[in-house]
Parts: structure tokens; sequence; C-alpha cells
């Protein structure tokens, strides 16, 4: 069966748009991180106070790395939080689509 527009959503149809799919894709990797901090410490059952003592920061600075607005990742940081919460940070990297058909 052949999709007609009206069945295509809105994101698929806003993704066609290069830019558009791009920026998605940065905003998207930040919440992800964000998200991903605020859930391992959750599931470690520790609050911002106790991970930033663990780390050796503040609560706040452990606030902003959960914050899905929050670009100024260190990798560094990002291990000592996912490690003061009993996680392993796992980096992964690929060729972007455009590169693998030139």
């Amino acid at each position: 069966m052949r999709e007609t527009k009206k069945q295509i959503g809105w994101l698929e149809r806003k993704l066609a748009n290069s830019k558009f799919r791009k920026a998605f894709h940065q905003e998207y990797q930040k919440l992800s991180i964000g998200e991903q901090l605020l859930r391992l410490r959750l599931e470690a059952e520790m609050t911002q106070a106790e991970v930033a003592k663990k780390v050796g920061t503040t609560a706040s600075a452990i606030s902003r790395y959960e914050n899905a607005e929050y670009d100024r990742y260190e990798l560094q940081t990002l291990r000592k939080i996912v490690e003061a919460c009993g996680g392993t940070l796992h980096i992964s990297m690929s060729v972007s689509d455009k590169k693998r058909a030139a």
C-alpha cells in the first residue's frame, strides 16, 4: 500500500528538509544526553547533591548537565557523573549517509 501525503506524519515531512533534519538531530542529541543522565541518577537512587559530592562538583553543575538546553558537555565530566551513578559511558560514531554515498 502506497502512503498518501495525509498518512505521512508532520515530523516525517519536516525531516525531508536537510536543514531541519540537521537541527533536529542536534537538539535530539542534547535532549538525549540530559535525559540519560537524569534517568541514570534516578535509577541509582541518588540526589544531584550526592552525585556532585562523588564527582567533586556542585549540585547545580549536575542540574546543568541534566538540562536539555545545556550543550557544553565535557567528556571527562560526563564520564565522572556516569561512573558516580554506577554506569559506564559509551560513545558511538558513524559516517553519515551523505559520506557513504560519495
